[in-house]
């Protein structure tokens, strides 16, 4: 078998349990993956005999990771070898999994999770600015709401239809397709996740509503993944990396605090595999009390 072979099955197949990565995170971990290898001459035309290669008799994947000092690089590429789809090789496709074995036992230091601590004066100004979008560029000014108002990734925005929001028990809610790291409920094969929404931003959102099945954002994908984060850094100054992501953060921030700090809301919003996690980026600083 080829390289490239076991990649089609990665990206084009689905495990029948479990979580599931998205179409755009999967053709990112294989892109990752060809980036390692064509380091070291290894291309998707050759055999899978090559994931065994050892360079100076150290494992190819920890050679990587030890000289370039691109851990990421490894931690998306060996997601390909993750313990749901090594059982889904071997057992649906009949293939030596021992030769992952370098990528399977390899060893990498846990990805720390960042606190977010808001800005009041930063917040306030996105909030200016971001509000004269409405009027300026009002497909951009709806990407900053669905981020900064619903909390949603810059992948899911791209997605986003208005047959997409509806209410339930009281509860204004969106249902994300495909979401990152997708659990089993699946609906004809394709996985989803209902978010309830901050009922005021879901409201500002359908007062845009044109047809049911219409995109939110009808724009090509570079209006909401370099536009709109270069009006956030140029207009609002933000300096995050991610300042689009960075919205997202605002908005669990600001429905965590809204929600008498309740973790649980605030993880069910965002959509995280844990509640865990949700903490971890928004524990916050404590209130200190007045002395005098």
């Amino acid at each position: 078998m080829l390289i490239c072979d076991l990649q089609n099955i990665y990206e084009y197949k689905r495990l029948p349990l479990g979580k599931q990565a998205s179409d755009d995170t999967k053709r990112k971990n294989v892109v990752s993956m060809n980036r390692m290898l064509g380091h070291y001459d290894i291309f998707p035309s050759n055999r899978i005999e090559a994931f065994a290669k050892k360079i100076n008799g150290q494992p190819l994947p920890e050679h990587y990771a030890q000289f370039e000092r691109k851990v990421t690089d490894v931690r998306m590429a060996r997601s390909l070898f993750s313990k749901g789809w090594i059982k889904y090789y071997r057992d649906r496709c009949g293939i030596n999994t021992s030769l992952f074995d370098n990528w399977i036992n390899l060893s990498l230091s846990v990805v720390k999770v960042k606190p977010f601590h808001a800005d009041e004066r930063e917040r306030l100004l996105i909030e200016e600015k971001c509000a004269l979008l409405k009027e300026l560029d009002v497909e951009l000014y709806k990407a900053y709401a669905l981020a900064y108002g619903l909390g949603l990734r810059s992948s899911e925005i791209q997605r986003a239809k208005y047959s997409d929001l509806w209410e339930t028990e009281g509860n204004k809610i969106i249902r994300i397709w495909s979401p990152k790291g997708v659990a089993d409920d699946e609906v004809e094969g394709v996985g989803f996740q209902d978010r309830p929404c901050d009922p005021a931003w879901w409201e500002l959102i359908m007062q845009f509503r044109t047809g049911g099945d219409d995109l939110i954002v009808p724009v090509q994908e570079d209006r909401i993944v370099r536009e709109l984060p270069k009006y956030l850094r140029e207009v609002c100054g933000l300096t995050d990396k991610r300042p689009v992501h960075r919205l997202r953060k605002y908005a669990g921030h600001r429905v965590m605090r809204m929600n008498g700090n309740n973790a649980f809301v605030a993880q069910k919003v965002l959509g995280h595999s844990s509640i865990e996690l949700t903490t971890k980026i928004y524990v916050g600083l404590p209130s200190v009390n007045r002395s005098f």
